[in-house]
């Protein structure tokens, strides 16, 4: 990212209420003035996304189920979510991206497997105002740019 992009933000959520009111967050508190936000619903085209250093988010909101090819049908499971998790963080080109979980699952088993696996902040839906999440945001961007400087 060079000094005069904005950082990039990822959501990467099957559903689509999820993603109209995470759109109109950045519309009413005016965040993309200061960011570029990008949404996918599905797991394989947000591999894409993060694959290309032009489209590589600086922070990933990532919901966990997610449906996902099992053989010749679509299941959803949170193989989806973690499986991308894994993949963001094993790769030298994308480990130093911000994961954040954010899911409906609040079981400890979720939320321990997802810090396992370098998840960075883990929010369940429901629980967080907009204000939160703006808030969330600021902070993993800053978190992100201060792990970039060093």
């Amino acid at each position: 990212m060079t000094e005069t992009e904005k950082p990039k933000i990822l959501l990467v959520d099957d559903n689509e209420m999820v993603r109209i009111f995470f759109r109109d967050i950045f519309w009413l508190h005016g965040l993309e003035k200061k960011y570029d936000l990008e949404i996918s619903g599905e797991i394989n085209a947000a591999e894409k996304i993060i694959k290309d250093p032009a489209r590589r988010p600086s922070v990933l909101f990532l919901d966990l189920v997610m449906p996902m090819a099992k053989g010749e049908r679509l299941e959803k499971t949170e193989e989806a979510g973690f499986g991308l998790l894994k993949k963001i963080k094993a790769d030298p080109g994308t480990k130093n991206t911000r994961v954040v979980i954010f899911s409906s699952h609040r079981g400890d088993d979720f939320q321990k497997k997802a810090a396992e696996l370098g998840a960075d902040l883990y929010l369940v839906k429901g629980e967080n105002l907009p204000q939160d999440l703006v808030r969330t945001i600021e902070e993993q961007v800053a978190a992100y740019l201060k792990r970039m400087k060093t």
